[in-house]
């Protein structure tokens, strides 16, 4: 009202400056703040001593104002501020009144008068809590010795630091940090100087960041072994060398060679794809023992679960892939997500769905024995499980609470995004898309972006596909949810084949969900005909589509999906299909793994039976690709453990997967051999555990129980000897072992386990005593989960394994509910809003049921619950759909064997 008085007089510089000022909100900003007050630069100063519960700081921001406001919004989460002001540019000093006003850290500041606009400057001195659930500012205790992380991604800045904790606000930080003497302190950026400020303290000063968002900033101090390793040179790219180190807990350094090693060749790689050199002054790498993911980004100082750093010559060959692949995806990070940063959440999947498809495409590039490309086709064939959904989520998803932010990093940002990207890039050409990153690189480089931005920045370096269709393919994917269904059809006219297209979204067994939808979608397809291969190429823009094949004579096959790019599922006839595998020699690796997809989606659609699938399964087992070949896996372990009526139906599954798969293990043999292929090394992992558990092959199953004895030294001097087993097997073993011994080697395996601090042996240990079929030893182990001597980050390990066990799952669910609130403080709040999913091996409506009842009333005291709740519930009710259905035909084939 007072705009509309004001508005037939004054310049039109005060009209603006009004209509500005009356923009700023009153209203509590529960998404994205205000931008009318910005921060453009950070000072941070903290005092922190690893083994305390809280911390001291004080913090700088240099802010400016657009409108004049006699208050601002900001973010801290549960700080006790004991001073605070605000200088103006004349240099005067107003009080400040601090005020947490929302539980998520929405904090007010009033100030005494009127701030006008223009720049200022707020300083905070404060107290923070430090937290034991991983998030923010937070402690471990390793051995006898304590230290402090860092983990504030998405939103958990706010609890080390008063600002503005969103992507958005992208700006320089200073950060300096006080420790006890002695102790090291890490930062985003090099150290610049230290000092010994007398009080039993030293200060350490870092330089001045590049323009960072909140969440991508890092601490940490304790006792570290900290390994300085060669710098990495100049290159064609880069100009400068860049300082590199390894970070450990005291006594693990000496693990770090393998990862620091590694790590310059992953960076030059990188840098040569994006023709763009190393941002940052500095790559520091951290490894963290307890640790809420799997690593995190941040600028310079990136941190890892010390089980993907601490490598040695008894490491496997899947750790060892496992941290290329994690170490390729945080450097990817340095360029998607920390160079060009999302302006808002909603684009998380330009961060993780990029990293995730370039970590892959720059490993096959140096390492293309190991197949690293092939890992994202199967990623997004794994995230099609979860796209079928009727509650799943689309990858560009609004944001509109913090609920939305925790369940956006999931398997549909960072595995479907990345299939999509495989599509897109295909569908451009390799050249031009990398042409595209490029452009996007350069344009917004320390700077924000959204998904129009990357849209344009690569459509205009495409030369042979319309920037309006990229725009339109892209987005058809990002903006809704699902997995497109090609029902494909051929025949022929005059002379030619016509390949008609029918579009559907695929759903499983006992969805309620519609099927009618579509996708903009670059399709290519591989046929043969005349004994010669080929390759058409087109885009479905409508639900039903036709194209002629241009060659003329017999279709030898129609392979819908070649090699694997599209992210769409299809359908066939039994011709079809028949087709298919009868040429798969001349089908390539990825073209197999997306045909075997689509046919076990077949049957979970309802649209095939266990006996079709028996039928092509030696086919697939004969496969030279060990990924195509353990596909059926899957399906005979689901018939195995959910579809199987009683033991004599699970006797006969079991003869069907020795028969299926001893003569593989026969030709590879169950003892690794030296300098072992390292597919052959991958095909006998899942061989010996699907012969183990699915077949329960009793010379397999022995052969695991020596081998596990042996690693634990049981019977003999009761120590660990990594050296005297296969690495490859050994967690396998373990739980074949504590099946078959019993709860005495159960309960030397937990003693093994609580023993070590080693974050690799913990693991495979714990997951092999929580699959004990003892009620008495699965009781001790979730007595542990509310314990300290279980690492915060082992307590969904432990659950999840107790609860997906057919011996123990009930009574885990049972204690899971009298320790409901217990289990949850010790779980970090950021992967809180997974908890409904360790539910999620129930089969029944009626547990179902049960587990609705249960967590219904809770799940608003859980950030992201209720999408993860509802994606529980229904992936139980398609369980028990395909249970059903599969059932009676199951039996049926089983009794004619």
């Amino acid at each position: 009202m007072t705009v509309l008085m004001l508005s037939g007089c004054g310049s039109e510089e005060q009209k603006a400056s009004i209509q500005v000022e009356a923009s700023y909100p009153t209203a509590i900003p529960k998404g994205q703040l205000p931008t009318a007050i910005r921060p453009t630069h950070y000072t941070l100063d903290l005092q922190i001593v690893p083994a305390d519960a809280d911390f001291g700081g004080e913090v700088a921001i240099d802010l400016m104002f657009d409108v004049a406001s006699d208050f601002m919004w900001m973010h801290g989460q549960d700080m006790t501020v004991s001073s605070a002001n605000l200088t103006l540019a004349d240099g005067k000093v107003v009080p400040v009144t601090y005020e947490q006003v929302d539980p998520t850290g929405i904090v007010k500041l009033t100030f005494a008068e009127k701030a006008p606009r223009g720049k200022a400057q707020l300083n905070i001195a404060y107290r923070g809590k430090v937290s034991d659930a991983l998030q923010g500012i937070y402690r471990v205790k390793d051995g006898d010795h304590s230290y402090t992380y860092t983990q504030f991604e998405a939103i958990d800045a706010r609890r080390a630091f008063p600002g503005f904790d969103e992507p958005g606000f992208k700006v320089p930080f200073d950060v300096s940090v006080s420790v006890p003497t002695g102790m090291e302190a890490i930062g985003n950026a090099p150290e610049i100087s230290r000092a010994d400020l007398g009080n039993g303290f030293t200060k350490m000063t870092f330089a001045t960041t590049k323009p960072l968002p909140t969440y991508l900033v890092a601490f940490a101090a304790g006792p570290f072994d900290v390994v300085e390793w060669a710098d990495m040179p100049t290159t064609a790219v880069r100009d400068r060398a860049v300082p590199l180190r390894g970070i450990a807990t005291k006594g693990k350094g000496e693990k770090l060679t393998y990862a620091l090693e590694n790590s310059r060749k992953i960076v030059e790689a990188l840098e040569d794809y994006f023709q763009i050199p190393y941002p940052y002054a500095k790559l520091d790498i951290l490894a963290v023992p307890d640790f809420a993911y799997g690593a995190m980004e941040n600028a310079g100082a990136i941190t890892y679960r010390e089980q993907l750093l601490l490598l040695d010559d008894n490491s496997s060959l899947g750790q060892k892939k496992s941290y290329m692949s994690v170490h390729a995806h945080e450097l990817a990070h340095q360029w998607f997500g920390n160079l060009v940063t999302p302006v808002w959440w909603n684009d998380i999947w330009l961060n993780e769905a990029f990293a995730t498809w370039m970590s892959n495409a720059a490993l096959d590039n140096i390492m293309p024995e190991h197949k690293f490309r092939q890992n994202m086709l199967r990623g997004s064939l794994g995230a099609m499980g979860g796209d079928g959904l009727v509650s799943a989520r689309q990858i560009r998803q609004p944001i509109e609470s913090n609920d939305d932010i925790v369940t956006a990093f999931d398997g549909i940002t960072y595995q479907k995004g990345g299939g999509v990207l495989t599509m897109i890039e295909a569908f451009m050409g390799k050249e031009q898309f990398k042409a595209g990153i490029n452009n996007y690189m350069n344009r917004f480089a320390f700077k924000n972006a959204t998904s129009n931005d990357f849209i344009t920045a690569i459509g205009e370096k495409s030369d042979n596909v319309p920037m309006e269709k990229i725009r339109e393919a892209f987005n058809s994917f990002l903006e809704q949810p699902g997995i497109p269904y090609l029902d494909v059809k051929t025949a022929t006219q005059d002379g030619k084949t016509v390949v008609t297209m029918t579009q559907s979204r695929y759903l499983p067994l006992g969805s309620e969900g519609s099927t009618d939808k579509t996708w903009i979608i670059p399709v290519c397809v591989g046929y043969g005909m005349n004994g010669e291969e080929h390759k058409y190429c087109t885009v479905l823009e409508s639900k039903d589509s036709s194209f002629t094949l241009p060659e003329t004579g017999e279709l030898d096959y129609l392979l819908p999906n070649l090699n694997g790019t599209g992210y769409y599922r299809y359908a066939l006839s039994a011709e079809g299909w028949s087709q298919l595998f009868g040429n798969q020699s001349r089908l390539s690796e990825n073209s197999m793994l997306s045909l075997t997809d689509s046919f076990a989606a077949a049957m979970g659609a309802g649209k095939m039976d266990f006996a079709n699938f028996v039928k092509v399964a030696p086919t697939m087992v004969a496969s030279e690709s060990y990924r195509v070949a353990i596909s059926p896996m899957s399906d005979l372990s689901f018939m195995y453990n959910k579809v199987a009526r009683d033991e004599a139906e699970k006797d006969k599954i079991s003869a069907l997967s020795r028969k299926l798969y001893n003569g593989k293990l026969e030709k590879i043999g169950f003892d690794a051999k030296a300098d072992e292929d390292g597919e052959v090394i991958n095909l006998r992992g899942p061989l010996v555990g699907h012969l183990a558990f699915t077949g329960q092959d009793a010379t397999v199953r022995a052969k695991l129980v020596d081998m596990a004895k042996a690693y634990v030294g049981y019977g003999t001097d009761g120590q660990i000897h990594e050296d005297k087993v296969d690495s490859n097997l050994i967690s396998r073993a373990l739980i074949v072992a504590v099946e078959d011994l019993g709860p005495e080697f159960g309960r030397n395996v937990l003693q093994h386990y609580l023993a070590s601090t080693d974050g690799t042996t913990r693991g495979r240990l714990l997951r092999a005593v929580a699959s004990t079929n003892d009620a008495a030893l699965g009781a001790e182990v979730l007595e542990l989960v509310l314990s300290e001597k279980m690492r915060a980050n082992e307590v969904g390990r432990a659950i999840y394994t107790l609860m997906y066990d057919d011996d123990q799952r009930d009574a885990a669910w049972v204690w899971f509910q009298d320790n409901f609130e217990a289990v949850k403080a010790r779980i970090p709040g950021f992967t809180q809003a997974g908890i409904a999913g360790l539910a999620g091996d129930y089969c029944t409506l009626e547990k179902r049921d049960e587990v609705k009842a249960f967590f219904e009333p809770r799940v608003a005291s859980i950030a992201g619950g209720a999408r993860s709740l509802a994606q529980t519930l229904e992936g139980i009710e398609l369980c028990a759909a395909k249970v059903a259905f599969h059932q009676d035909k199951l039996t049926k084939f089983l009794s004619a064997q």
